[in-house]
């Protein structure tokens, strides 16, 4: 039986490649799931946690990719069960990555985590998504990440959709 360890391992060697229902495709970097598989509440006393994500919207085809992500800040709620992001902390490191690249990243949606092994959007989770997509961003699609115990999940909405779809990953 495979040990938790080992199972971690396998979710941050490679990059995670998403198909959106449009045909357009999502590229997660693994130093990016490495970075949020920190805060994997593997830990019964382990709190929830989450940020912002940030990349690019390819010029040549409109694939998106992203190349980084907040981490909790001392201004964000963590419970147990609940993360509520506050913009202080989160806002400061998008503002400061806009200038470091002229411009060329994009506020692309928001991953958190839960104490569950497969993670499954709560309704809270799904009413926050519909809110930030009625707030029209540069980006067509917003991702959100949740991350279980031992696995992740990707959903999307569409700003002219506003459905919510659990995205299909690559392999």
């Amino acid at each position: 039986m495979p040990s938790m360890y080992n199972e971690r391992v396998n979710i941050i060697k490679e990059n995670y490649l998403y198909y959106l229902p449009c045909g357009k495709t999502l590229l997660i970097r693994n130093n990016i799931l490495h970075k949020m598989n920190i805060y994997r509440q593997t830990n019964r006393k382990d709190l929830e946690a989450g940020g912002i994500l940030i990349g690019r919207i390819l010029i040549e085809n409109g694939n998106y990719v992203i190349d980084d992500v907040t981490s909790p800040t001392q201004h964000d709620k963590r419970t147990r069960n609940r993360f509520k992001r506050n913009s202080k902390g989160h806002q400061e490191y998008y503002d400061d990555l806009f200038r470091e690249t002229d411009g060329r990243c994009f506020y692309l949606g928001e991953w958190h985590t839960h104490p569950e092994r497969v993670p499954r959007p709560s309704i809270i989770d799904k009413r926050n998504w519909k809110r930030l997509n009625e707030l029209r961003f540069e980006s067509e699609h917003l991702f959100f990440i949740i991350l279980g115990t031992v696995d992740l999940k990707v959903w999307s909405v569409s700003r002219n959709k506003d459905k919510i779809f659990l995205l299909d990953r690559e392999g």
